[in-house]
């Protein structure tokens, strides 16, 4: 059940918009807000786009369309294969996913994401493909601006095919300038997955963080994350509570037309029994990843991510092994 997070950060939205041109200031105050509520939905390549957005085009509609592949591989040593842990991977093909905010409503923006995972067993050239899944979301949020920053919220629904999953979600979000340089920002949020003939996974997750913008074209973020969240299954069955706690910090700079960021993760997931309280799973762990955004053209951006991920597991019986994820993004944005 354990919800897979990316690294990114309101800092890299916030303290971007010192990198922009004089005629593109307007067009910053416009894109921060919407940027703002897509914390823990996007990547960190993809919001380094805000880092240096392209002219405001005529029209009153405007906002990005993008699409990428993604390659995250998962890797065992022999305790673990011995536990039954299998090498193996997801490709996941993000076919579109958009976000759009229209010049005759100030304060709102929506969108949507359509994706395919293929998940397999053995190695990316040479594997056994198990599953697919087939992913959609749409979501809506409002922004309302501030002298001291802003505060908004936000409502999204999906769908996972794999499982007949239903995914409701509500998102309160916001920001405060403490100086010019120092804003604390972060977002609340409450997420309902109704498996069909399963059960239900519902959690509550927070992210607080603090930005600092150390110089025109650099700035630094920390943030924490946590999540926790029961498994109600179906039938009489005991439920399952899961708690997940992340520190995540990261720093961004800007050479020239390329914009990047080095961010890392260090956390723990915890999962027991609700009635007993006994142990059932435990993951420790840390990543460090690197996304870069760069424009082939003004409305074409390149976007890219690597990741590696270290792995500390202990199942029920606390025997303890160890695996590694390393992750690869690469897509393209088109902003208009």
């Amino acid at each position: 059940m354990k919800k897979t997070v990316v690294a990114m950060s309101l800092a890299v939205i916030f303290s971007a918009s010192a990198l922009a041109e004089t005629e593109q200031t307007e067009q910053k105050k416009e894109t921060t807000p919407s940027l703002t509520a897509l914390e823990s939905q996007v990547s960190t390549a993809d919001l380094l786009t805000a880092v240096n957005p392209p002219p405001k085009k005529e029209g009153r509609l405007h906002g990005t369309l993008s699409s990428k592949i993604e390659l995250e591989q998962w890797r065992y040593d022999d305790t673990s294969k011995e536990e039954g842990m299998r090498n193996g991977g997801k490709l996941k093909y993000v076919l579109a996913e958009g976000n759009f905010r229209h010049d005759d409503l100030p304060g709102w923006d929506f969108g949507f994401h359509s994706s395919r995972e293929d998940i397999f067993e053995g190695e990316p050239f040479d594997q056994d493909y198990q599953a697919n899944n087939s992913i959609l979301e749409v979501y809506a949020n409002r922004n309302y601006n501030k002298d001291w920053g802003n505060i908004g919220w936000g409502v999204k629904l999906g769908s996972e095919s794999a499982d007949d999953r239903w995914m409701p979600e509500i998102k309160g979000f916001g920001t405060y300038r403490i100086t010019d340089k120092l804003d604390v920002h972060g977002y609340a949020l409450y997420h309902v997955e109704h498996k069909r003939g399963h059960g239900d996974f519902n959690y509550f997750e927070i992210e607080p963080g603090f930005g600092y913008q150390i110089a025109d074209n650099m700035g630094a973020w920390l943030n924490f994350r946590y999540q926790h969240g029961t498994w109600v299954p179906n039938g009489d069955f005991d439920k399952e509570v899961e708690t997940e706690v992340i520190i995540k910090p990261g720093v961004w700079y800007g050479f020239g037309k390329l914009s990047a960021s080095l961010w890392g993760e260090f956390g723990q997931f915890e999962k027991e029994n609700d009635r007993t309280g006994a142990h059932l799973w435990k993951e420790d762990y840390w990543k460090l990843g690197v996304s870069a955004n760069y424009p082939l053209s003004k409305q074409f951006r390149l976007v890219g991510e690597v990741s590696y991920k270290s792995v500390k597991f202990e199942n029920t019986d606390k025997t303890e092994f160890d695996g590694y994820l390393p992750f690869g993004m690469i897509g393209i944005n088109y902003s208009f």
